[in-house]
């Protein structure tokens, strides 16, 4: 299946965790974490910043499914909320506990998920890739 950018995409975030020793967490997810609740202007601008996030996954997972990669009861939506939330529960997991699996563990998850939707000819296409 061609989802390669988003497994390339979460190798380069367990790369940055491993590079800063799994002292960084996510940068808007930490500003979030402090800022959400001091106004509701301030959330807002938080809350636009995942949106726009989001999005770009989700438009990425509708283009993965309308190429005919996803089976049509994939919801590029829901897959990407999925995802947005593991890799924020996984960074921070990794950066409470200085421990790079809690990141790792989030991802294969989350991009398991997506990969249990994969249409049979999209899945041929994986195995034959990785033989």
């Amino acid at each position: 299946m061609r989802v390669v950018a988003l497994e390339r995409w979460a190798e380069l975030n367990v790369a940055r965790q491993l590079e800063l020793r799994c002292d960084g967490g996510c940068g808007l997810g930490s500003l979030a974490g402090e800022l959400a609740g001091t106004d509701a202007e301030t959330r807002a601008d938080l809350a636009a910043g995942f949106t726009r996030w989001e999005a770009l996954l989700r438009d990425g997972l509708q283009a993965t499914r309308d190429r005919g990669d996803l089976r049509p009861d994939a919801d590029p939506a829901q897959l990407a909320t999925g995802l947005l939330a593991s890799l924020q529960g996984g960074l921070l997991l990794t950066q409470t506990t200085r421990e790079i699996r809690h990141v790792q563990a989030a991802f294969d998850t989350a991009l398991g998920h997506i990969h249990s939707y994969a249409t049979p000819a999209a899945a041929a296409r994986t195995e034959a890739a990785s033989a």
